[in-house]
């Protein structure tokens, strides 16, 4: 990759701190796996080893011309990150498409933001941590009913885990 690559990014927020930090432990022969955000939440276990695979692959796609958490100052959607990676991969980033694919859904389920009245389920419930039950109920309430108006309205929806919608409310747009 170039300098131009590394210029594209912006400086990592403070959440990003702790990922700095196990960057430059990896590099010293230490744990490569980033500490999450403060906001995650626990994981069932085959998701949290797919989780450790994605954020291995994330460090060692990005990082390779520059701090990997230099990008995460923002949440984005999965097109805004896709755009970011495309970017990279003009600008030489070298991996397969499916290490590309792997640094995607971490970025999502880490870094993303949904716009709950068009998102899919799947970006639902990677997003906000919801499960598969709380994210299509959220998609069949919408199409039901409109789209929802405010965060207030989205924790209407009926049976669904508002407490961890609402830890992941930073990710929720409209």
């Amino acid at each position: 990759m170039t300098n131009a690559l590394a210029r594209a990014f912006v400086a990592a927020s403070g959440a990003a701190a702790g990922v700095l930090l196990t960057v430059i432990a990896s590099s010293a022969g230490q744990s490569t796996t980033p500490a999450p955000p403060a906001t995650q939440q626990t994981v069932p276990a085959a998701s949290a080893q797919a989780d450790d695979k994605n954020a291995a692959i994330y460090t060692r796609v990005c990082s390779t011309c520059h701090e990997p958490e230099r990008i995460l100052s923002n949440r984005r959607t999965r097109d805004q990150w896709g755009e970011v990676i495309d970017k990279m991969v003009e600008r030489g980033a070298q991996g397969s498409d499916e290490d590309f694919d792997a640094v995607l859904e971490y970025l999502m389920s880490h870094y993303g933001r949904v716009n709950v009245n068009r998102a899919a389920p799947e970006d639902l419930g990677a997003v906000l941590k919801l499960s598969e039950k709380d994210a299509q109920a959220i998609v069949a309430y919408r199409s039901e009913n409109g789209p929802f108006a405010d965060f207030e309205a989205l924790t209407k929806v009926p049976g669904i885990d508002v407490e961890v919608l609402t830890k992941n409310r930073d990710a929720v747009s409209f």
